[in-house]
């Protein structure tokens, strides 16, 4: 990290000092009135928004990962500061009335290359999203409203972690638990009261949480006591669907005072969808080539319960996970993989990977004192082929106790940015260190700054971090953010990298989960860390194939949930216009009789059990409203481009054997696709780089327009997994 940032007390003088030096760059744009000073008016903004987001950002990571409370405190407080400060900025009338004039000015705007054209309009979606424009009544409301939803937002998490409500109590025969594992029976029987029947029988009245539901409903073999947990642990929390309930009716409100039809109109409006309908157009597409798959993947589990049970069984939600485990169990453990996957192999792996493709490296660097958050963390210098750097990651990979439970995570400390043409101001800035800084084409140009976090078993001592395949696919798939924010270098930091659509921000990371996948690429670095055999490659084909004998059950799920958001985020909430309390229920009930789901032997599989509130749970609507699609959409693009590009269309087999390592593959991915970060449409970027022959005439002009008839197309692509 940057030198400022070595201490507690001096992230919080480097917090007030972003503060007083976007206070001065605020001013810049206000006393903006030659047309000189009008015209550094984007720049202005988009340095105002580095100048903050430098700390804010380094903040917000020191909140999940450093092991230090006096840190954690430091940058709660200035994270919570700055926030406050940026929100007052996203409604600075000045500042919004100036961006417009200048925008609306067309001997100033014709001037705008098309990367600033999209710095200016992410600046005035993100200012009239707001509702800086509104009268000042509406204003206030719709401030009010924001505040409302995220007091919601935060309810609604926080019910999470409520205790499972104790009318919900199931009796479980303790010979019912005998096929756990062990330490969950013992978590189970610790936690909850067991006593006698008058028959002898030993029983538990369990309440269930997660943990157990989770492992009763895999390995239980008594379809009555899998029934009875689903049934508790599905049933929820009343006071979560209450909370949630509101936040949608906010959201929905919240959207009609800018004028949209719907939270989802509103949220889409600048994403690659564009709009609900065309969202429902590519789930439809999707779900209707893969019907057929998850009908046969039910018939599968439907004729292993008829087999074990001596007679005809209709399957139920309940039975999902269990004989989805009775199926893998009845084909044998596979070999485990973990001994060909040394972390120090796979990150060699990924350089590899890397300089065939883009001509870039990975470069191991010692870290100054001060410059890292804990012993464990690395340091990687990217380094392109003319041996300039291009920026740093840093990799927090191991589990433990004082990291947030954020899973795998990519942040960005510092975003890419030109900076020799920066508008100067009164007070000091914070300053740039060698090693962040390049030189290119007599330009100055800031280096972006990532970490890397995952949560990998931490290896015995003496012993080398072995990952699994998942693992491997993990840390891939992260670096190919990190990847996008070394390489989406536009000279401007509100589009740099990863910052762009949420539809299409995925597409990088999901696409070198397929590299990881790839035999050839395997072969680079996959080999046994004591022996150093290479790994088999009919060991990873069988792999391939068990992951493949439930994908389709887990699009079912993935598109299921992806159209309730939709439906939650719609013009009509209440699917009976009432308005009673429950309607989210309802809507649920109703998407389960959609054609989409309804149809096939899956139906009872899928379907609604009474008295149950699954939406309880769909925490992902926080963060992700009216776009959880987006990681299905992705996953669809990055097939097409890993099959079109980078392995010319052939036919998928499993896994794919030709040689995806082609530089002129990598070029073309990074031309049309990386270096833009947000400073293009996505669509124009897509249709660009899979313009090489493969596509059907027409596909590709109508790729380009980003229309409803684009969503058509993509959702009639196959997914790569299917």
């Amino acid at each position: 990290m940057e030198s400022r940032f070595v201490s507690p007390k001096l992230l919080r003088k480097s917090g007030k000092e972003a503060v007083a030096e976007a206070e001065a760059l605020v001013q810049k744009v206000l006393n903006a009135e030659t047309p000189l000073e009008r015209r550094m008016v984007i720049k202005c903004l988009d340095q105002l928004s580095d100048t903050l987001c430098r700390v804010m950002d380094v903040a917000e990571l020191v909140r999940q990962v450093h092991p230090d409370s006096n840190w954690q405190s430091a940058a709660d407080e200035v994270y919570a500061s700055m926030f406050s400060y940026m929100n007052q900025l996203n409604t600075h009338v000045g500042l919004y009335r100036k961006l417009v004039e200048v925008m609306d000015d067309h001997e100033i705007s014709r001037t705008f290359s098309p990367v600033e054209n999209e710095v200016a309009m992410s600046f005035r979606r993100d200012f009239e999203r707001s509702g800086i424009h509104l009268p000042k009544d509406a204003h206030a409301q719709f401030v009010e409203l924001s505040s409302n939803i995220q007091e919601s937002s935060r309810g609604f998490l926080k019910s999470q972690s409520l205790p499972p409500p104790s009318n919900r109590m199931v009796t479980v025969p303790v010979d019912h638990l005998r096929s756990l594992p062990s330490q969950v029976t013992m978590h189970i029987l610790q936690s909850s009261s067991t006593r006698k029947r008058a028959d002898g029988t030993a029983v538990v009245d369990l309440v269930p949480d997660d943990y157990a539901a989770h492992y009763i409903l895999r390995d239980c073999a008594y379809d009555s006591t899998r029934e009875a947990v689903y049934r508790a642990w599905q049933y929820g929390s009343t006071t979560a669907v209450d909370t949630l309930e509101t936040l949608l009716e906010q959201r929905r409100a919240l959207s009609h005072r800018v004028g949209f039809e719907s939270f989802g109109h509103m949220a889409l409006e600048d994403k690659m969808a564009k709009s609900p309908s065309h969202v429902d157009e590519f789930l439809r597409g999707l779900a209707t080539q893969a019907q057929p798959r998850w009908n046969s993947a039910v018939n599968k589990l439907h004729q292993l319960k008829t087999k074990a049970r001596q007679g005809h069984q209709q399957m139920f939600p309940w039975d999902r996970d269990f004989w989805m485990s009775q199926q893998q169990m009845d084909k044998g453990a596979l070999p485990s993989l973990h001994s060909y996957f040394s972390l120090g192999r796979v990150v060699l792996g990924l350089s590899r990977v890397f300089k065939n493709l883009y001509g870039v490296e990975l470069r191991a660097a010692s870290p100054q004192p001060g410059e890292i958050w804990h012993p464990e963390v690395r340091k990687l210098e990217v380094i392109d082929e003319d041996g300039r750097p291009l920026g740093l990651i840093y990799c927090d990979v191991f589990a433990r106790s004082s990291k947030a439970h954020v899973g795998a995570a990519h942040f960005t400390a510092r975003c890419a940015r030109r900076i020799d043409d920066d508008v100067e101001v009164s007070v000091a800035s914070a300053p740039h260190s060698s090693q962040t800084v390049v030189e290119r084409d007599g330009q100055r140009f800031q280096l972006p700054v990532v970490v890397l976090i995952c949560d990998f078993p931490v290896p015995a001592e003496g012993s080398p971090s072995l990952l699994s395949w998942s693992n491997v696919e993990t840390i891939f798939h992260e670096m190919g953010h990190a990847m996008h924010s070394m390489l989406g270098q536009n000279g401007f930091h509100n589009v740099a990298g990863t910052r762009c659509p949420v539809d299409f921000v995925e597409l990088p990371s999901i696409l070198m989960e397929h590299f990881a996948r790839s035999p050839h690429v395997l072969s680079l670095f996959a080999s046994h860390y004591k022996t150093g055999a290479p790994l088999p490659l009919e060991l990873i084909t069988k792999h391939a194939e068990r992951r493949r004998e439930h994908a389709a059950l887990d699009l079912h799920a993935q598109l299921f949930m992806s159209a309730l958001d939709q439906r939650y985020h719609s013009p009509v909430l209440d699917p009976l216009g009432t308005g009673a309390s429950g309607w989210s229920t309802r809507s649920l009930i109703e998407l389960h009789k959609d054609p989409m789901f309804s149809e096939g032997p899956g139906a009872s599989f899928f379907g609604h059990v009474d008295d149950t509130q699954w939406q309880s749970r769909f925490t992902h609507l926080i963060g992700y409203g009216a776009s959880y699609y987006a990681y299905l959409f992705d996953r669809v693009l990055a097939g097409q481009i890993w099959d079109r590009v980078f392995h010319g269309d052939q036919p998928r087999q499993l896994p794919a054997t030709g040689n995806p390592l082609s530089r002129e593959a990598g070029e073309r991915f990074k031309t049309e696709v990386l270096r833009w970060g947000g400073g293009r449409d996505p669509w124009q970027s897509l249709a660009a780089v899979l313009d090489n022959g493969s596509m059907r005439h027409g596909e590709v002009d109508a790729v380009a327009q980003g229309s409803k008839s684009a969503m058509r197309i993509v959702g009639s692509w196959k997914l790569p997994d299917l």
